[in-house]
């Protein structure tokens, strides 16, 4: 689905004195038609009173109802049930985003409505497959909502030899049976309805991320939502009790009915309207990291409609259910854009990818590229990273003749800057995510190293 003007604005920055563009990306705008219904209500009741960024704060509510709804009413799509069962991943743009705010306010609509699941059904994150199987595995009551507040940690266990934790959760997602091996035998989970709610910083989102956590399909199974600090409030927010406890009815009376229905449909109007969504999404294949984060767009559009639909207390997908859904995409859409911009899943091309996009026309010769990479990488190594560039069209090698012996030099490609949607080089702090440190470009490398 191509990028609405309205959800990210793009700009292009000439430098003086380089050959090529520069690509600054400003931050996603949260279209109106998200704030529908009880969601937008209970969003536009909060937001004066908190600091949290409104789409993390929207995202967590959705994820939140559909949590407390359970597995039974789903949409279908090619034989796959998809319920209310949205993963989302709040991507704070510095430490101080108040990624945790978002959920302190989600968490006393959701207490309000069920004191109990808040209590019983929370789990305040995990640290492996079989524990996750645990949570659900014996009990009566298959909900669980995770709330992973340094999802950093998911992914350097995911990353450990012989570590079931990716598994366990695409199986979550996916929903049903959650089954483990280990030593102490076969943990075995049914019809279980896992919603995982995770918090990141972007710098540690990209040091850590192994490139099998977007191309194996683990991170595009969470709508990636990129949050900051909202405004600044002194004296704190004064959210009254009473508003929150009339949001916790409204809530649990929509969580009931939900619970009575089955299957959901879309309305015929819906059904048209769907079709040409449909199409849109499957049009919108920009390649690279970005490509893979995104490519359960269709799934996440349709869980979303499903969560709206329920909000509203219907059992019919209607037309404004599913622009509502399309909105908050288009947010994440943007969302992901910004964060992985041109990314190719490989992280040497990608350091010498984000390099090449601030030197301009000068490019990079062997000396410069192993100055950059702290000297960690092979020579095999870099020249596959390289490859992947030029395969993409990102980047061109050339030699150059010198006294002594030619030298290769490595630049960007002319048509790179315009043909990319975002990339992460030189963002605007004031208005767009801030460009990786070398403290990142660090960790970046010793990953590289271990694997």
């Amino acid at each position: 689905m191509p990028v609405d003007i309205a959800a990210v604005r793009e700009r292009v920055i000439e430098p003086e004195g380089e050959e090529s563009p520069r690509l600054t990306v400003a931050w996603p705008v949260l279209g109106a038609a998200a704030r529908h219904g009880l969601a937008g209500e209970m969003l536009s009741a909060i937001e004066p009173h908190t600091e949290a960024d409104p789409a993390a704060l929207l995202v967590t509510l959705l994820s939140s109802f559909g949590a407390l709804v359970g597995s039974g009413p789903h949409a279908l799509a090619d034989g796959a049930e998809h319920p209310a069962r949205v993963w989302p991943l709040i991507v704070g743009d510095t430490s101080k985003a108040r990624k945790g705010t978002t959920w302190q306010q989600a968490r006393r609509v959701l207490s309000a409505a069920d004191k109990g699941f808040t209590e019983d059904r929370v789990l305040a994150g995990f640290g492996s497959g079989e524990a996750l199987v645990d949570a659900v595995a014996g009990e009566q009551d298959r909900r669980l909502l995770v709330l992973e507040s340094e999802y950093g940690r998911v992914l350097a266990v995911s990353k450990r030899e012989g570590s079931t934790l990716a598994t366990l959760l695409r199986q979550a997602w996916d929903g049903g049976r959650l089954q483990v091996r280990s030593r102490a035998g076969t943990a075995v989970a049914d019809h279980t309805h896992v919603v995982v709610i995770g918090h990141i910083t972007r710098a540690e989102l990209l040091a850590k991320m192994a490139e099998s956590d977007a191309l194996g399909g683990s991170l595009n199974r969470f709508v990636v939502v990129a949050a900051r600090r909202s405004k600044l409030l002194p004296a704190g927010g004064n959210l009254d009790d009473r508003v929150v406890e009339d949001f916790g009815r409204k809530v649990a009376l929509v969580a009931m009915q939900a619970r009575k229905v089955g299957l959901v449909r879309r309305t015929p109007e819906a059904e048209s309207h769907w079709a040409g969504v449909y199409e849109g999404l499957a049009d919108d294949d920009p390649g690279g990291l970005l490509g893979a984060v995104i490519a359960r767009d269709a799934a996440q559009v349709l869980r979303l409609s499903v969560t709206y639909a329920l909000l509203d207390g219907s059992n019919r997908i209607e037309v404004a259910h599913i622009q509502a859904a399309q909105a908050l995409w288009a947010y994440a859409r943007a969302s992901a854009s910004a964060i992985f911009g041109a990314a190719t899943g490989d992280k040497i091309a990608d350091l010498l990818l984000a390099e090449l996009q601030t030197r301009g026309g000068n490019g990079l010769d062997g000396t410069a590229i192993r100055d950059l990479l702290g000297r960690h990488a092979r020579k095999e190594r870099i020249d596959q990273a390289i490859a992947t560039l030029e395969k993409r069209g990102l980047a061109t090698k050339a030699t150059k003749a010198t006294q002594g012996r030619p030298k290769t030099v490595v630049r960007l490609a002319t048509k790179a800057t315009k043909a990319t949607k975002a990339t992460k080089a030189t963002l605007d702090a004031s208005d767009g995510l801030p460009p990786l440190d070398d403290a990142d470009i660090e960790r970046w490398a010793a990953d590289e190293e271990e694997m």
